[in-house]
């Protein structure tokens, strides 16, 4: 009972600290927006830019000693709103015009460059096994195996999946009984700023054979290191797994504007998994329902030192549950196997916007830059279903 008791109070040491952790990253290239009006700056820490950074209209030249008159002051802002498209605001707090200056939409804001999915379905001819589906008795081991990969978005921010179901029928020989193994995983995977990572990956596997195996496993990891696990056997349903989990982040600086705008993109969000199924001399069967969400938490630093800076917005990179089911019953003479794999999935949902406010004499300006723009992602599809049946030997 001590030994159980320790064993679980280490298994639960080994989940919070796996839990309270995470990787950070950093992407090093800059991502320059505009590289002939702004082009990538290193400023020496604590550079003062209000105040010094000049306004782009020539209709008065810049000179941080001079003093403007109201016409002055007034032919400016006008001019560099018309010169930037950008409407002028009155801030209230100071009394000051303030410029709202979008400078650009980054291609990569809302555009897919991703593989082709790939997909993997069972054979009906089975090469050098014999099976019901060519008419004759099973003399060699046969897998049924359905796999599916499909990525979302792109370098700066994406999602993707993995599903597998398996099965695998071997028969009996002279001296081992027939046996019937059957495997489902699904694994989530999550994208910032070129760093591709698996976040979560479930998998559940199990094995029926008189005299011999008759149990499975079931494991949950997250950024590939095992939090949970738990033995199978009989008919099983497994408590479902649901725990909140910070997964990594990685920085990226964006010019915006004149300022280089450190852009840190930190994924949180949870996993679950739950494991059903029945194993025995005579049936492996196994569903696995595996999820995992991430949600992009933005925030923003600078080294120069202006009037403001930051990230706006919120950004839902991938909710999805896989559902793969494998099972293979082998009671009769014919083994009768089915695969399953629904999906469900809401991924890339939502903008992120890099801002800097510079202070220009007597005037407000912010650049605006949209890094990510997504409207949603939404299947609930059954990606694959499929069964059928094998021919015994000796029946």
């Amino acid at each position: 009972m001590m030994k159980a008791v320790t064993k679980a109070l280490a298994l639960l040491t080994l989940t919070a600290s796996t839990l309270a952790s995470a990787q950070d990253y950093q992407d090093t290239t800059p991502y320059v927006v505009d590289s002939a009006k702004y082009p990538y700056t290193l400023y020496p820490s604590n550079t003062q830019l209000d105040d010094k950074t000049p306004w782009e209209t020539p209709v008065l030249p810049f000179n941080p000693s001079s003093t403007y008159t109201a016409p002055e002051q007034d032919a400016v802002v006008q001019g560099e709103s018309q010169l930037l498209d950008a409407p002028v605001y009155l801030d209230m707090n100071d009394g000051m015009r303030h410029l709202q200056y979008g400078q650009a939409t980054i291609p990569e804001a809302a555009t897919q460059n991703v593989p082709q999915p790939t997909e993997t379905v069972p054979t009906q001819e089975l090469s050098g096994l014999r099976s019901a589906e060519r008419g004759a008795a099973l003399i060699g081991p046969v897998t049924k195996s359905y796999q599916r990969t499909e990525l979302f978005g792109n370098n700066i921010f994406g999602a993707g999946y993995n599903v597998t179901a398996a099965i695998t029928a071997t028969p009996a020989t002279g001296t081992t009984a027939k046996k019937q193994e059957a495997l489902a995983e699904g694994r989530v995977h999550g994208t910032a700023f070129n760093i591709q990572k698996e976040l979560v990956r479930g998998r559940a596997t199990v094995c029926g054979q008189q005299g011999g195996c008759n149990s499975g496993s079931a494991a949950l990891y997250a950024m590939s290191s095992m939090i949970w696990s738990t033995s199978l056997a009989g008919n099983f349903s497994t408590t479902p797994i649901n725990w909140s989990r910070s997964f990594f982040s990685v920085s990226k600086t964006f010019m915006v504007g004149p300022v280089p705008l450190t852009v840190k993109a930190s994924l949180t969000g949870g996993v679950t998994m739950r494991v059903s199924g029945q194993v025995n001399p005579l049936v492996a069967a196994v569903t696995g329902a595996v999820g995992g969400f991430a949600n992009v938490v933005a925030s923003a630093a600078v080294n120069v030192a202006i009037a403001s800076f930051g990230v706006t917005g919120s950004l839902q990179l991938i909710n999805a549950t896989l559902s793969p089911l494998a099972s293979l019953d082998w009671s009769l003479c014919m083994a009768s196997w089915q695969l399953k794999a629904p999906l469900s999935l809401n991924a890339l949902s939502g903008t992120l916007t890099g801002f800097v406010k510079i202070k220009l004499l007597f005037f407000k300006k912010t650049w605006n830059v949209t890094i990510a723009q997504w409207s949603g992602i939404v299947r609930n599809i059954v990606l694959y279903s499929a069964s059928g049946s094998i021919s015994a030997s000796g029946c």
